[in-house]
């Protein structure tokens, strides 16, 4: 395996889970490791960014967090002065594996792609799952002969080792602005994952949506496979009828009877890329659908809690933007819905066409003031009640035989939680509470 970074001089900053994982991995490869940060920290080990000297350093490793572009934090400022080349984990990870990698991004979906696909490969492989989603990269053993990644645009934009066996694009909304410093620079970070193709790769591109369509004319990937939740692509993956058919060579084959019936064009894209990927690795359509079958879906994502008197309890805490509260409120009616956190930049507002099904809102978190003024203006009955625990008690006070209890916050949870799995454990925890 190859070792860039035995006796290097490597400075790291961003201390949470990644991070972690990064200062583990580099000092078992034996580097010399620098923690920064740009408080002051009563700590030995770390360093301040503005007292040390730079010039010493090898490389500079980034977590996720760490902002490149737009609100630049003071420790990459330094090393782009001093021209020290800047890595994330990716970069350390891949060149220590002999795997094949298939990493999945997206706005919406990828989690619940990146599982399914998981799932289906470990059928005939000995395959790890990580990145975005479960364990950091680092963390992963190292003799896999598969690996399954879900990556942010966080983390594509400060790779630089990009480049992988398949590369899955499934859609682009609004998401991030302010971090990518508007859509352009979100797009851009996005479509990184197609960079430096390998020999024989694929890329599987979502066509549902403008943005996606677009960067299909700049994939420079051996072999190209378009997937769409509403239609059978040319040359790809797609829905007819309810059916999955592929569609690669325009040959239009459906796949089996017994892919079940979904509702929304999220799920259909989800289950096409997952075939995609399956059939670009080698695995057939009769394992995946058998595969399939037995897939149970996610946590966090509309994930079903408890009946209580004949009200639905449902946990959809990883709908942390407006495209993706959607879906719920889709497939859900007389909706008690428990909303709020963090805002991001595109709101709510794209939600007006459901709230006809919104019996009663409960507003949590930072967004609440702004958002209890905006329902108020569309005529949604609301409530502040600031934190969840309440949320979910006025929420069983109000519920009657046929109701949906929706936690589906449109917001990021970081204002009072430390992540959406958090804030959708807690949800369960106070709905096991309620006294039936």
């Amino acid at each position: 395996m190859m070792n860039f970074y035995e006796n290097k001089n490597i400075g790291v900053v961003g201390f949470g889970k990644t991070g972690q994982s990064i200062v583990r991995a580099l000092e078992s490869f034996g580097a010399n490791i620098f923690l920064f940060d740009d408080k002051v920290i009563e700590n030995s080990h770390y360093r301040n960014v503005e007292n040390f000297d730079w010039k010493k350093l090898d490389f500079l490793a980034v977590s996720p967090g760490i902002h490149l572009w737009w609100d630049i934090h003071p420790a990459v400022q330094q090393a782009r002065k001093f021209t020290i080349p800047i890595v994330n984990d990716l970069d350390i990870f891949q060149p220590q594996i002999d795997g094949k990698v298939t990493a999945i991004t997206g706005t919406n979906g990828k989690s619940t792609t990146t599982a399914l696909i998981h799932h289906i490969f470990k059928r005939k492989y000995k395959a790890e799952i990580g990145g975005n989603f479960g364990k950091p990269v680092l963390d992963l053993p190292k003799n896999s002969g598969f690996y399954v990644l879900e990556l942010s645009s966080y983390q594509l934009e400060s790779c630089n080792l990009l480049g992988f066996d398949t590369a899955i694009l499934l859609n682009i909304t609004p998401d991030h602005l302010s971090r990518h410093g508007g859509m352009e620079g979100y797009v851009a970070a996005k479509q990184k994952i197609f960079a430096n193709p390998k020999q024989n790769s694929t890329a599987i591109v979502g066509i549902d949506d403008d943005y996606c369509r677009h960067i299909l004319d700049f994939i420079r990937y051996p072999k190209v496979i378009k997937i769409s939740g509403r239609e059978v692509p040319k040359n790809g993956v797609g829905w007819y009828e309810n059916k999955l058919v592929d569609n690669r060579e325009n040959q239009f084959r459906i796949i089996g009877q017994n892919v079940p019936e979904l509702d929304g064009d999220h799920n259909r894209q989800n289950i096409a890329a997952a075939y995609a990927a399956c059939v670009a690795n080698g695995i057939d359509a009769e394992i995946f659908e058998e595969e399939l079958e037995t897939f149970s879906g996610l946590e966090h994502r509309q994930e079903f809690v408890r009946l209580i008197n004949g009200v639905q309890y449902i946990n959809d805490s990883k709908a942390t933007n407006a495209d993706s509260v959607e879906q719920a409120l889709k497939r859900f009616e007389n909706i008690i819905w428990i909303l709020g956190g963090r805002p991001k930049e595109d709101g709510i507002e794209s939600l007006r066409p459901y709230f006809s099904k919104i019996k009663f809102a409960f507003l949590i978190g930072e967004a609440a003031e702004d958002w209890h003024e905006f329902l108020d203006e569309n005529h949604v009955a609301n409530e502040i009640v600031f934190d969840l625990k309440n949320a979910v008690k006025k929420s069983y006070e109000i519920a009657r035989e046929k109701d949906v209890v929706l936690l589906s916050p449109a917001c990021a949870s970081f204002d009072q939680f430390e992540s959406f799995e958090d804030r959708g454990d807690q949800f369960k925890k106070f709905v096991e509470e309620l006294t039936c």
